[in-house]
């Protein structure tokens, strides 16, 4: 698994992003495929305009599922998930939980400096 930016790679393990929810920019990319507009979109999905709109622009940075799942229904898809890897969860739960555990431990240490610089 990738390590995060601060070296950290449990909060990382398995979805990484920096500005916004990819999935996005996926709904964006179909959206300008079906060639309607914004607002006919959110009619049809039972959104506000604000909402689509905020989204494609960039202000919405983490929808919620049920904002994509709406979406993808409007457009006429099935949101949901697919698998594409069968995790080897013998070898994968032990390292996720030293992550977990490291994670824990620099937060301990971060409230601490806190505690100390607050004195």
């Amino acid at each position: 698994m990738a390590k995060g930016t601060n070296g950290h790679t449990w909060l990382t393990r398995s979805y990484n992003f920096i500005d916004k929810d990819p999935e996005c920019d996926v709904f964006r990319t179909l959206y300008q495929k079906e060639h309607i507009k914004e607002t006919d979109l959110a009619v049809l999905a039972g959104l506000s305009v604000s909402t689509v709109k905020n989204m494609f622009g960039g202000q919405t940075r983490r929808p919620q599922h049920a904002t994509f799942a709406k979406m993808a229904g409007a457009m006429g898809y099935k949101y949901g998930l697919t698998r594409d890897d069968s995790p080897n969860y013998e070898r994968e739960i032990p390292k996720a939980r030293e992550e977990f555990k490291a994670h824990k431990e620099a937060l301990r240490k971060k409230r601490e400096r806190e505690a100390r610089r607050s004195r």
